[in-house]
């Protein structure tokens, strides 16, 4: 069984944030977590002129992903724990951990981008986080069909102020038409908004140790859902007090 994990590492011209501040903390723990799994690690770093923002680039594992047999597309700004386990064993259709960060913005996102879907609902007990995504080669054809929806309305996207993100909705969506059946992770494989969840602070109460939740608790640290500008901080020392374990 072939298997791979995606990453798009493309800085955003628009930004004033780039990637490559702090995806180098994300690209070790992936490095080691891949070579320990016998998963291929494709870095996307090619900027794709027929797209906007580099979140589309997402898109193309449909292209990168023909040859493997299970496929994972990650964020840049995650970190995976040493010693998670191989996921894709546990994998057996389009998995991926609900999205709990900001049920206001949800619902804002899914409402706005409802216009392009008038006769699909989503439900937010289903309603995924696209930063950590396992699955099966037979739903490349998934974002293949993210994609051409992006062309159809290029010039919209690339304009798009009404809130809501970029392509996260846009593929929630495209699950619920196509009837893809869902297989919802334990948090711990994409914990999102860590701030709100207390989870850079240790249990003092009990007194054993000084390691954070989110070390102790979860596999795939996301580090989103606060002020970017702190990201390649917490990232940084994320990686210095734990790179010993990688080896």
């Amino acid at each position: 069984m072939k298997k791979l994990i995606y990453m798009v590492n493309i800085d955003d011209s628009g930004s004033s944030i780039k990637h490559s501040d702090y995806s180098g903390y994300a690209v070790e723990t992936w490095k080691y977590w891949c070579n320990k799994h016998n998963v291929e690690l494709i870095i996307n770093t090619d900027k794709d002129n027929r797209l906007g923002k580099p979140v589309w680039h997402k898109e193309l594992i449909f292209e990168y992903g023909k040859d493997f047999d299970k496929i994972g597309i990650v964020d840049d700004d995650t970190m995976i724990k040493w010693d998670a386990p191989d996921i894709f064993e546990s994998v057996n259709t389009f998995a991926g951990v609900v999205d709990t960060s900001d049920y206001n913005w949800i619902l804002n996102s899914i409402n706005v981008y409802k216009k392009f879907f008038p006769d699909l609902n989503i439900n937010v007990d289903n309603y995924l986080n696209a930063g950590v995504l396992f699955f099966d080669k037979k739903y490349l054809s998934l974002f293949e069909e993210v994609l051409k929806f992006y062309f159809k309305n290029k010039t919209e996207l690339d304009n798009w102020n009404k809130g809501g993100g970029k392509e996260q909705t846009i593929l929630n969506y495209h699950i619920i038409k196509n009837n893809i059946p869902i297989q919802i992770l334990n948090p711990g494989w994409n914990l999102v908004s860590m701030h709100k969840k207390d989870m850079f602070k240790y249990n003092w109460q009990l007194n054993i140790d000084q390691i954070p939740h989110f070390i102790k608790y979860g596999y795939i640290w996301h580090f989103t859902g606060f002020d970017p500008k702190h990201r390649e901080d917490l990232m940084k020392q994320t990686w210095h007090s734990t790179k010993h374990l990688y080896k």
